[in-house]
């Protein structure tokens, strides 16, 4: 034997292993791996490379760079998800990933009866034990279709959160508290991660619950009850090189989990190893057989129904004084200063991070910069995700919701350049959220939000784009627009398009036609799942950071046959809004504005962190100290810290939680026993205590869902028939992860903490 080798190629990344002999040199390029295969024969592992979408491209083109390496191709044998498709396509042979990991595993490290894989967008569980000749798989499970907990995630948010993939593990490593991220769904987790960083949680913090859910969802999704035992689990794929998500895997499957060497490379070792045993055949790199079949298709986008209203040009000699509009979201962070009479001076758009604050502080910096200290500020107002957390820190006179700082600022649009014409919809696509506006001469009658979900925003077209190579700026729009024949891929979770994506394009389907398909999705989740049906008017503003790419509102006007109107400064439209509500209220009151100034840094800011005990919820706090004046973030509820009510009315009850709270678990037999239901209900009572038994037969009940619903009758019903009720504890911490570890399937959260009450 001289070579054999394995690709293993995945949905995310492509690998290479060769085995040879002693006697061969060590290719150029390729690594060693420390552990030999059997009868002195050595393993080398290529670099992981970005398949892009296109895996016949990335193994036809791996395999030519190893073709050049060592003079021919040696037997090959093609693994992984992408792996049947480049096979069938390339001509050499393929093997189950199953089994390419398990051999590959098995071989290395024999003591291993347990492997965990994390891939790029799929999650494998293998039970294996030693068998005759190879080894055998006695259990497995996958993640299924859907990817959430995988490394595609962890990559996306790394990237939201301008850090590199490989960064992400040290510093979740290096936070001492853990924000609280979903893991049931990786849009979710993200909706979680937003919400997180605006109330206040660090990269680190947000970074640390990101990687413990990924490693809860992996446990609920794919092991779930199963035992593993205590011998060796390997924790294998490109995410077992993430060392947050090592440590959060350690304190679920304890002390036998280890991390192999080069754990990425596995699948590919396998195959090879297979190769090595005569079971390849020689593909041809020259012919490859790509999919030339049609897919459904979109009509081609086209620009002819979309107006761009251009922005007004600044006067000549900037004024020395004017308002300022705040929008902090998800995503970016937007500030607007205006001149008095409301005229857009000057738009920033930023990237927020994770860091609303420190966000700010470049704004206002360059704000600062450009028109100098001395420009006064009349007015001041804050609107978004993180309206009131900067609303404090900036000093704003108005701390406004979003859909009313949209509509003003697009309905001052529409005054100045519409010629008579008044904006009557608006369709608003952020990076996370989005909005439906449906206006009557200024007045909001309807309005809706996206749920939890964050399906369809701009954040998910980014996230693509970087996927298939495209600057989501500028190139994205070029390309979609110039596509024939536009992809349909529908309208459900991101997650899934993501899947129905890569499978499409290693079918045959054209980039371009994928990248234009990603435009109509968008309009295609935002029509049916935010605006649902609500009637769309005939003067329709497109506006929020995913406007300024021209292809979704091409979109939008071929599904809709209307006309698109993109107003200038469309991705800070809210902070224009916001500026405007100052305006309005400057003028209505006269009232002078507590705006703390532009220069942030000299701020007198305090942050301590700490735990509320006032229930079992135990939320972590965070408490701003801006010049003496304390604000709390982070809590459930406002009934120990927040704001202070902003009513003077007495309420009929004065705490409704409470009250609820005190009937649902009063001794209702008891209540009548003591005639409080009448004679009639007196006398049952007494009968039902005079005949109960001396031992009386135990009930457990949960505290939760509908159970608890109904615990006032049930307990009533059985406690008269002589049993006795025994009530599980109120919901925290600990009972809600032994719910979600409990739980055998991947049910809703407040399911999930009902497994934690049995």
């Amino acid at each position: 034997m001289t070579t054999r080798l394995g690709l293993d190629i995945g949905s995310a990344t492509i690998k290479a292993a060769l085995i040879k002999d002693g006697e061969t040199p060590i290719p150029e390029g390729l690594t060693p791996l420390p552990l030999n295969a059997e009868g002195g024969q050595e393993i080398c592992l290529s670099p992981v490379k970005k398949v892009e979408g296109d895996p016949v491209a990335a193994a036809s083109k791996l395999l030519e760079t190893l073709k050049t390496m060592l003079g021919e191709l040696p037997p090959v044998i093609l693994t992984g998800s992408g792996g049947k498709v480049a096979a069938a396509s390339l001509g050499f042979t393929y093997l189950p990933h199953f089994r390419s990991l398990a051999e590959g595993v098995h071989h290395l490290y024999p003591d291993t009866r347990s492997i965990l894989e994390m891939g790029g967008e799929n999650s494998r569980f293998i039970a294996i034990e030693p068998g005759e000749g190879s080894v055998k798989i006695t259990d497995s499970a996958t993640s299924g279709d859907c990817a959430a907990g995988t490394g595609s995630f962890i990559e996306q948010q790394s990237s939201r959160l301008r850090y590199s993939v490989e960064e992400v593990g040290e510093i979740a490593l290096s936070a001492k508290n853990a924000a609280k991220i979903a893991g049931r769904c990786s849009v979710f987790a993200k909706s979680d991660m937003i919400h997180a960083q605006q109330k206040g949680a660090t990269p680190p913090e947000i970074l640390r619950g990101l990687c413990d859910a990924v490693a809860r969802n992996f446990k609920s999704v794919v092991t779930r009850s199963r035992e593993l035992g205590d011998a060796p689990i390997a924790l294998v794929g490109g995410v077992a090189l993430n060392k947050g998500v090592v440590r959060a895997m350690e304190e679920i499957y304890g002390e036998a989990l280890f991390v192999p060497l080069e754990p990425a490379h596995l699948g590919a070792v396998g195959a090879a190893l297979f190769a090595a045993q005569g079971e390849a055949k020689d593909g041809d790199l020259e012919d490859s057989l790509k999919d030339t079949q049609s897919f459904p298709h979109w009509p081609p986008l086209s620009l002819a129904k979309v107006k761009v209203i251009e922005a007004e040009p600044p006067p000549k000699e900037l004024p020395t004084e004017g308002y300022l509009g705040v929008d902090i979201g998800s995503v970016s962070t937007n500030l607007v200063l205006t001149s008095p009479d409301g005229t857009l001076l000057h738009g920033i758009y930023l990237r927020t991070e994770a860091r609303p604050v420190e966000a700010v502080k470049r704004g206002m910096a360059e704000l600062r910069d450009k028109f100098g200290d001395s420009f006064k500020v009349l007015g001041s107002a804050t609107t978004g995700s993180g309206r009131e957390l900067i609303g404090e820190l900036l000093g704003a006179d108005i701390v406004s919701d979003e859909i009313t700082a949209h509509k003003t600022g697009a309905f001052n649009v529409s005054k100045r350049h519409l010629g008579g014409r008044k904006v009557d919809t608006i369709f608003e696509i952020g990076g996370q959220d989005s909005k439906f506006i449906s206006l009557e001469d200024s007045v909001v009658t309807d309005f809706t939000m996206n749920e939890a979900c964050a399906a369809g925003t701009g954040s998910f077209l980014e996230e693509q784009a970087e996927r298939l190579g495209i600057n989501i700026i500028g190139e994205f729009a070029k390309i979609a627009l110039g596509a024939q024949k536009p992809l349909r891929l529908g309208e459900r979770c991101t997650v899934y398009m993501e899947s129905d994506l890569s499978s499409l394009l290693s079918r045959g389907a054209g980039r371009d036609d994928a990248v234009a398909g990603l435009a109509f999705s968008v309009v295609q989740n935002y029509l049916n799942r935010v605006v649902r049906g609500r009637k769309i008017k005939d003067t329709i503003f497109f506006q929020g950071g995913t406007a300024y790419n021209h292809s979704v509102a091409a979109a939008f006007s071929k599904v809709l046959g209307k006309e698109i109107i993109i107003p200038p400064h469309c991705g800070v439209i809210g902070a224009y809004g916001a500026a405007l509500l100052a305006k309005e209220r400057r003028e209505a009151t006269g009232e002078e504005s507590t705006f703390r100034g532009f220069d942030l840094e000299s701020i007198d800011l305090a942050i301590r962190d700490f735990t509320c005990n006032g229930c079992s919820n135990s939320c972590d706090i965070k408490e701003y100290t801006i010049f003496g004046v304390k604000s709390y973030w982070g809590d459930k509820c406002s009934e120990r810290f927040r704001k202070p009510s902003k009513t003077e009315k007495t309420p009929v009850i004065e705490d409704l939680v409470a009250f609820r709270k005190e009937a649902l678990e009063r001794d209702w037999l008891s209540f009548f026993e003591a005639g409080g239901g009448g004679e009639a209900l007196s006398r049952l009572a007494l009968e039902a205590r005079k005949n109960a038994p001396t031992t009386p037969p135990r009930f457990g009940f949960l505290r939760s869902l509908y159970y608890f619903h109904r615990y006032p009758f049930w307990r009533t019903y059985i406690e008269a028939l002589g049993g006795e009720v025994v009530l599980t504890g109120p919901t925290g911490k600990r009972s809600i992860a032994e719910g979600v570890a409990a739980s055998v399937a991947e049910p809703c959260f407040p399911i999930q903490a009902a497994h934690g009450h049995l």
